[in-house]
């Protein structure tokens, strides 16, 4: 059952259409200390499809992010662990902003919005015979122009191969790929979702675990390299560094530490035994920055 419902994932994902831009915003500040990357080590407040399924605990976690230009991004989830299986239900939403309207004659009129929202529900589970966790996240998503409005239905599935010899887990993920599409709007759809291939490994003399990530946006080869890390301070206490290839996209021949530390992140954690507090930055490479706050409560 499991090969049959991968085989049509797979079938779906070649036939995908275009992703909409807003798709590939973060809600978490763990997403922003780890510069995008780090798929194998994000908190289950990201879009994430939480293949590594290392909690035990039921918990709920939300995040608050503050884009430049005033947009601002919440979410909040809910991670219900049984037996071996993790199920996931978040909803994510972006706030552009309020706007004043005009028409064509340049009248003014009523203000609007615009914004973006997420409901997506997914779960990992075990192979029994198998050092592999599969996952797979179904994602109802709104997009709201003043008056024009579109629904889209998406779907990602991954593995996840955990060899715990070397401390090493490779993951394989398809995200964001279209299902169904209701769009008022006269934009054309046609573009793949995009593929994700990463490893993480835990190192043995130091508390360090690095992830490295290689994605598509939509085409056949690999755009984007991710290199993040979650350093272990003590128990209480970690830092995440992240940084990207997307520096010498962003960079527009900025200053040299622009270039530098451009596209890259860094986070703060605090965890005890039932509660996670983080903060997260990102410095874009054409200058300015995103920030944002984590909070995960067991129970």
């Amino acid at each position: 059952m499991k090969i049959f419902i991968v085989f049509i994932v797979f079938i779906s994902s070649s036939i995908a259409n275009d992703l909409p831009p807003g798709l590939f915003s973060w809600f978490s500040a763990s997403e922003l200390s780890y510069a995008g990357g780090g798929s194998l080590l994000l908190s289950p407040t990201s879009r994430s499809i939480n293949l590594t399924g290392t909690t035990i605990d039921k918990s709920f976690s939300t995040s608050y992010i503050f884009y430049p230009a005033g947009i601002q991004a919440q979410s909040a989830s809910l991670l219900l662990p049984i037996n071996n299986k993790v199920i996931i239900g978040s909803i994510n939403h972006i706030s552009y902003g309020t706007f004043k309207g005009y028409d064509e004659n340049a009248i003014q009129t009523d203000n609007y919005t615009s914004s973006d929202t997420w409901i997506r529900l997914g779960y990992t589970e075990p192979f029994k015979k198998l050092p592999l966790r599969f996952g797979i996240s179904n994602q109802a998503y709104f997009s709201k122009l003043e008056n024009y409005k579109s629904i889209f239905l998406f779907s990602s599935f991954g593995f996840a191969w955990e060899i715990q010899k070397y401390k090493l887990e490779i993951g394989v993920m398809i995200n964001d790929f279209l299902l169904i599409h209701n769009d008022n709007s006269e934009d054309s759809i046609n573009r793949l979702g995009n593929f994700n291939f990463g490893f993480c490994k835990e190192l043995i003399y130091l508390p360090l675990k690095i992830s490295i990530d290689f994605r598509t946006n939509g085409h056949t080869t690999f755009d984007d390299c991710y290199i993040s890390g979650e350093f272990k301070v003590s128990d209480a206490f970690c830092f995440n560094l992240g940084t990207s290839t997307r520096k010498y996209s962003q960079n527009t021949g900025q200053s040299l530490s622009q270039t530098i530390f451009g596209s890259s992140g860094l986070g703060i954690y605090y965890k005890n035994k039932d509660l996670i507090i983080g903060y997260g930055l990102y410095l874009y490479g054409t200058g300015g920055s995103s920030n944002g706050f984590d909070l995960s409560i067991n129970f």
